[in-house]
């Protein structure tokens, strides 16, 4: 047992007596008789639920003799020391610390920073105590409140670790205890809010705000709102509060077994509250996380307030059937709204540690917030409560482009797309849109869901002859496989297959490019129809030459699209909404940008620490003229006005969870 561990258990210790016979068991009569019964002591410790050992929490049972006497067992006196754990969580029991929270968890030398950390009395008293510790200078500190203010020495060099530890204790004297980590910066990084969980630490974008009364009870994370920095004050709705969301780790209570089940199982219940309808604008799969993007239409409106709140006590609680015994509260005209955009990202390291990261935005303003709402929901912030962080400044030098990257469409020309005729065609306009700014040089191919027959003149930068490929009519096989008939035009005799396809006799993709393949389709795949045998979506060939599949699609309709999708890195997304369709084709050709990009970053970046420069001055984050991080890829891609010219110097700095990093999920 750990040596904090150690502490904890003697500074709650309650002696009660045990007989002769139980803690004797095995000796013999004479030594039973050699042993005073005043002598035989045990001491019990109560293991908080959070507690990493216990799940639901239990006890730690020290048994020995007590040679002084003194009704206690001191430490030479310890013969046997062992965790008894709960089967299930105990009724009414919630752990001690529902947030524990560092306003900046990248400090420079001179700042100050606000260490908080939120509690609740487990039998419900309110006999709270704290108890801070600075852990780098093994100095038991003078506050006893919820608040610890540090200032950072003025001589602290960047790199510098700094930790620091809080000890909660109850009227009950059950203990918790938790740690923070700060790490000296440079003065010119990005802030981040740190918040430190039961088992990791994730960070919060700056421009994010979390309350100083956060949530009590069955939780264990944060709740944020949009903060004084989030946006310049014009582009801020009247509302004095836009956006809300929450970070919390949590049990998956037997639903998901990984990232992405985990992901949908959330998903499915917040579609089925009543008056909620959420449309799926993205999905994907990176490290440890599954991220979703959602278009959330309410019945009633609510505000950011009311509709975070709802959502934590959905699918934010760390424990079944648990309850909030406080929240934050709404802040004066705070607006409210029926139309939000949902993020919703899973992070799943085991069935007893899920990380849950949620953001909604009223949706008349979400791409005002979309480095804020992708920074807390990207994955990229998710730590080990053990993890340091550091700095990195990577250079590069600018080409001129963007780099190259092909597309192959796969377009359902089947029956059933009568009424999707419109949708592909505002589907291939809003694709031209951010293509052609993207400052790639690109190649579009189109195919239909019954031939590899390339359309039109087959690959080509006219955007006007995509736009008519795009919409390939009614009159196809009802017998639809755009898998089938993309891996058939993919085909290659150069890279071991026995016939070329149609796009690699058509020259494509071309040396040096990435290649991208979109389906679009209103049906289930029916590959087995053409193949004979049935698709496996974790073993082919657009996994074995890294091309990433996105498919839109009718959600109604899952099976082998959405499984390559998710398993090749790509997204799936609904056909039915066209209104969705320029944040999928944005996603879809800034993805392609980072797969042929030149500014593929040496450690992953927590990526709202990300500031570019282009020959000294900042260059935006912005979808239009600017630059974006693409996780998929590790690497920055700019777009528009933004793309640096041959020659330029490019200098991309970040922060990074150096060690103790979250490992991968099952996916």
């Amino acid at each position: 047992m750990d040596s904090m561990g150690q502490r904890a258990i003697r500074g709650v210790g309650l002696g009660f007596g045990i007989s002769a016979a139980v803690l004797a068991v095995g000796c013999s009569e004479s030594e039973v008789d050699i042993l005073a019964f005043e002598q035989l002591t045990a001491v019990a410790a109560t293991i908080a639920p959070e507690d990493r050992r216990c799940a639901f929490g239990g006890a730690i049972i020290q048994t020995g003799i007590d040679d002084n006497r003194n009704g206690t067992l001191d430490t030479e006196e310890v013969d046997d020391a062992r965790v008894s754990c709960n089967n299930s969580l105990p009724t009414g029991a919630s752990p001690l610390i529902s947030s524990f929270v560092a306003g900046n968890a990248m400090p420079a030398a001179g700042e100050t920073v606000s260490l908080t950390v939120t509690a609740t009395d487990s039998s419900g008293g309110s006999a709270l105590t704290y108890s801070w510790f600075d852990v780098t200078g093994q100095l038991l500190l003078t506050e006893t409140g919820a608040t610890l203010t540090v200032v950072i020495p003025t001589d602290a060099e960047p790199g510098d670790t700094l930790v620091y530890q809080v000890t909660v204790t109850d009227s009950a004297q059950v203990e918790q205890i938790r740690r923070m980590t700060l790490v000296v910066s440079e003065p010119t990084v990005r802030p981040v809010t740190a918040v430190t969980t039961e088992a990791h630490q994730i960070f919060l974008p700056d421009g994010l705000e979390a309350p100083v009364d956060q949530p009590t009870g069955d939780f264990d994370g944060v709740v944020f709102f949009a903060g004084t920095n989030s946006l310049p004050d014009a582009q801020k709705m009247r509302s004095p509060r836009d956006l809300g969301g929450f970070a919390a780790q949590r049990r998956n209570f037997g639903r998901g077994s990984n990232a992405r089940s985990e992901l949908d199982q959330l998903r499915n219940l917040v579609s089925a509250q009543p008056g909620f309808a959420l449309t799926n604008i993205s999905t994907a799969v990176t490290r440890a996380c599954a991220v979703g993007r959602f278009a959330l239409d309410l019945a009633d409106a609510a505000t950011p307030t009311a509709l975070t709140r709802s959502l934590v006590e959905l699918i934010g609680l760390n424990a079944e059937g648990g309850e909030l015994t406080a929240f934050p509260a709404s802040v004066p005209s705070e607006g409210e709204s029926t139309a939000y955009e949902f993020r919703l990202s899973v992070c799943f390291y085991s069935p007893d540690d899920v990380v849950v990261l949620v953001s909604t935005v009223i949706d008349q303003v979400k791409q005002r917030y979309e480095a804020v709402t992708r920074g807390v929901t990207d994955g990229t912030n998710v730590g080990t409560a053990e993890s340091s962080r550091a700095q990195a400044a990577d250079e590069f030098v600018g080409s001129g482009s963007g780099g190259l990257a092909d597309f192959l469409f796969v377009v359902d020309n089947s029956g059933s797309m009568g009424n999707e005729q419109a949708a592909l065609s505002q589907a291939a306009a809003d694709f031209i849109s951010v293509i052609t700014s993207s400052g790639l040089d690109f190649r579009i191919g189109t195919i239909t869901t019954d031939r590899q027959t390339l359309r039109g003149v087959g690959y080509t930068a006219d955007t006007t002859q995509f736009e008519q490929d795009a919409v390939a009519g009614t009159s196809g096989s009802g017998r639809e496989s755009g898998i089938y008939w993309a891996e058939r035009s993919l085909l290659s005799t150069a890279l071991g297959d026995a016939e070329d396809g149609s796009s690699t006799l058509a020259g494509y993709p071309r040396t040096g490019a990435s290649l991208s393949v979109v389906m679009l389709s209103d049906e289930p795949d029916q590959y087995s129809g053409y193949a004979g045998t049935s698709f496996d979506p974790s073993d082919n060939l657009f996994i074995d030459r890294s091309y990433p599949v996105y498919a839109i699609i009718n959600e109604g309709s899952p099976g082998d699209y959405d499984d390559l999708a998710l398993a090749t890195g790509g997204s799936t997304a609904s056909i039915a909404d066209t209104s969705q369709f320029p944040a999928i084709m944005n996603a879809i050709a800034t993805n392609a940008g980072g797969a042929a990009s030149l500014f593929q970053l040496d450690e992953t970046p927590i990526s709202s620490t990300l500031i570019v420069t282009v020959d000294g001055a900042e260059v935006p984050e912005d979808v239009d003229n600017g630059w974006q991080y693409v996780a998929g890829s590790n690497s920055i891609v700019f777009r528009g006005t933004a793309v640096p010219g041959e020659g330029a110097a490019i200098v991309v700095r970040y922060q990074y969870i150096e060690s103790g990093e979250s490992g991968e999920s099952m996916q």
